[in-house]
């Protein structure tokens, strides 16, 4: 373990012993929650995505008299967008109205990583994301509802939630919490992708989660008694509510030493849900053309995979919406931007690296892709 990650590591332990106190203080929404709960328990309520569907079911099953809300507490949505989280609002069509409704997290803007508490006693309410989100039982447990099934979480279960996925959490007590990671899907290919080389199920699923089109699975991984991941969590939310200069760099080095945590020590402890297994799946492809993307091409790919051209070609295009052009292309492209922020190499050198004979293609490519130059893209890398 590096020393800047020791460094991270102790300096989690020792601020954030006491931080369980703090995150346990009920919100004035759950407070508001918890009485609609008290007086009528909605465990058993099937998810809905709307209040006016919550509310509808909680006044047909109303036993014991309650002052019922005529708006929600709290940011009750089908769909969250990464412009509410990450970035100054604004409004989408999608929203239906709802474009007024303020949401209580996150505490700052303008990150490209957010922490923040689940809302205890918020009804069970289905959404979906347009970004990536990680949510970890700090305490107590909880309820994941997903496809109709319930899954009951306990301390120490995480689940990575892959955009447009439609999901709910349900916390029905105080001890209950759950802390959420989010970040930019874009950012977690560009911070993350170390995470992308490594050869094991839950880098794969990243891989899929990155490059298919439509992607309808998520990691279930159970850290039970890992201490080390609790004091990351704890160092991600205070660094996140912190909002510090120099705070993006030490998010996003909590969050490589948490998924760092997660392959070395619980790679056995985590589970696909609700995924098919594809005939041939579509990370060993991307694997094997970022590994040969200087020689590759679609014969010697199909070749490899013991496939017709025809098949691959196709399959590739279904999984990921790319063709395998634009896929080669978008690999490189990605490889010689981190390789620009990385390293001190030459652009010409990178060029080389990354498979490129046709320089001004690669510069058209690239400004096409990130929308600078290289030399640019490289300066405000540096600058932030």
């Amino acid at each position: 373990m590096s020393p800047v990650i020791v460094c991270l590591v102790k300096e989690v332990k020792i601020l954030n012993s006491p931080s369980l106190n703090s995150l346990m203080k009920l919100e004035t929404a759950e407070i508001e929650y918890k009485k609609l709960y008290v007086a009528n328990p909605y465990d058993n309520f099937k998810p809905v995505s709307t209040w006016q569907a919550f509310a509808d079911q909680y006044r047909a099953k109303m036993k014991n008299p309650v002052k019922f809300p005529d708006q929600p507490l709290s940011d009750i949505r089908p769909r969250f967008f990464e412009s509410e989280f990450f970035s100054q609002p604004v409004t989408h069509p999608e929203q239906n109205g709802n474009s007024n409704s303020k949401l209580i997290y996150p505490p700052h803007l303008n990150s490209e990583i957010v922490v923040f508490k689940h809302l205890r006693y918020l009804p069970i309410m289905e959404h979906t994301l347009e970004f990536v989100k990680i949510s970890y039982v700090l305490n107590g447990h909880c309820k994941f509802f997903l496809n109709g099934k319930t899954y009951d979480l306990e301390q120490g279960d995480l689940v990575i939630v892959p955009p447009n996925l439609k999901q709910a959490f349900f916390c029905n007590a105080d001890d209950d919490i759950v802390v959420n990671i989010i970040m930019r899907r874009s950012s977690f290919e560009d911070a993350f992708s170390p995470l992308l080389m490594e050869q094991n199920d839950i880098s794969n699923f990243f891989l899929r989660m990155l490059y298919r089109r439509e992607f309808s699975q998520l990691v279930l991984v159970h850290c039970d008694n890992d201490k080390e991941i609790e004091h990351i969590i704890f160092g991600l939310y205070m660094e996140s509510q912190a909002s510090m200069h120099g705070s993006q760099i030490i998010l996003n080095s909590y969050v490589l030493l948490l998924f760092g945590q997660i392959i070395r020590n619980h790679a056995d402890d985590a589970t696909i849900l609700e995924g098919n297994i594809d005939e041939q799946p579509v990370s060993n492809i991307i694997q094997y053309i970022r590994v040969n993307r200087k020689d590759v091409n679609l014969e010697s790919l199909a070749q490899h995979f013991n496939l017709s051209e025809g098949y691959i070609s196709r399959f590739i295009k279904r999984e990921t919406g790319y063709s395998f052009s634009q896929l080669l292309r978008d690999i490189k492209m990605r490889e010689a931007a981190k390789l620009l922020i990385s390293t001190k190499m030459s652009i010409e050198e990178i060029i080389d690296k990354v498979g490129y004979t046709d320089v001004s293609h690669f510069y058209k490519n690239f400004k096409k892709i990130f929308g600078v130059t290289p030399a640019e893209y490289r300066q405000k890398g540096v600058g932030h």
